[in-house]
């Protein structure tokens, strides 16, 4: 297996065997017996972390109603779900809290000792992939056998942000200093995998891939650009300087024609279009933004303007903000249940 840079050099270094598709046991999510909440999980269900709240909140995203908030330990990030479980990333922490979806409760974490805490979480296939920061890594978590089957180190600081596209088997995945994007894939054999590491701007953190899979686009923090990248000649092919100060997360509208993007420093949402890149929009939403979660249908976009504990709603055809959903402590990270 090998690591393969892209730089003004590209060159081939052995990655740390230590690293390399390590069984680890991991916690199994066995959940216990508990009585029903009292309302149940809608179908489908918009999930907000609450970094401040400590908690997870099951959103009706028909109705705006918070149906439930479910302790989910300090300062949770990122959420990923298989539809059954919530994962739930927490800063610093050394597991992966887990939260049974039907009855709105914690069930057994997820052991990720010796690895660094986790950050970026994704849903593929039935299994849970992660990004290890200070442990340079990512790695996959198979629920079934509660296990992690295998940890990958990327030779990036700051693993934070990764997505798999349709087929599994590339993974794309952010690190924060100097900045880069990691195009990761399987290899013929379905054995092993090869890294590409494409250098971006300084922070690197956000990232989504084009509903066409030709496009990854990277939030660079620290210089205010969105690094355009070309998937499959796995190199830079623009920089899109942005007129934000803070600006973390991005997402693709389904149907591709937008990019909305965050600002946490703003009060406003960056509407972005995907395929002229230049400015459509800026959407007042009366705070700083962070976590985007698009409903599937392509009809809404849901915003978490975290310093106002608020989810902005957007109309997607009319780009206006349509609702809000209050009664949150610091929210950020989301996903969402079909």
């Amino acid at each position: 297996m090998t690591f393969i840079q892209q730089s003004s050099i590209l060159h081939t270094v052995t990655l740390l065997t230590a690293l390399l598709l390590m069984p680890v046991l991991a916690g199994s999510l066995n959940a216990q017996s508990v009585s029903s909440p009292e309302k149940p999980t809608p179908s489908p269900a918009l999930l907000v972390g609450e970094k401040s709240g400590a908690r997870m909140a099951i959103v009706n995203p028909e109705t705006l109603e918070i149906v439930a908030q479910v302790p989910a330990n300090p300062n949770p990030h990122e959420i990923a779900t298989d539809g059954t479980y919530a994962y739930v990333s927490n800063s610093g922490a050394s597991s992966i809290t887990v939260i049974d979806l039907e009855s709105q409760q914690q069930v057994e974490g997820i052991d990720m000792r010796p690895l660094s805490p986790t950050h970026g979480l994704w849903v593929a296939q039935g299994k849970l992939y992660f990004a290890s920061e200070q442990s340079r890594a990512i790695g996959c978590y198979n629920p079934e056998s509660g296990e992690i089957e295998w940890v990958l180190g990327t030779g990036q600081w700051a693993s934070h942000m990764l997505m798999l596209d349709e087929s599994a088997n590339r993974i794309f995945a952010t690190s924060m200093s100097p900045g880069s994007a990691s195009i990761i894939e399987r290899t013929d054999d379905g054995r092993e995998w090869e890294i590409t590491v494409i250098p971006t701007g300084p922070r690197a953190e956000g990232l989504d891939l084009s509903p066409d899979g030709r496009e990854l686009w990277v939030t660079n923090v620290n210089e205010s650009t969105i690094s355009v990248i070309d998937t499959e000649a796995k190199q830079e092919v623009e920089k899109i300087p942005l007129p934000t100060n803070f600006s973390n997360r991005l997402k693709f509208t389904p149907d591709g024609r937008y990019v909305i993007v965050a600002e946490l420093q703003g009060d406003r949402v960056l509407v972005l279009d995907a395929h002229t890149r230049k400015e459509v929009k800026r959407i007042d939403v009366g705070g700083g933004t962070e976590g985007i979660q698009m409903a599937p249908d392509g009809s809404r976009v849901f915003i978490a303007v975290s310093p106002e504990n608020k989810v902005a709603v957007i109309d997607l055809d009319t780009l206006e903000v349509v609702g809000e959903i209050h009664g949150f402590i610091n929210p950020d990270g989301m996903a969402w249940v079909p």
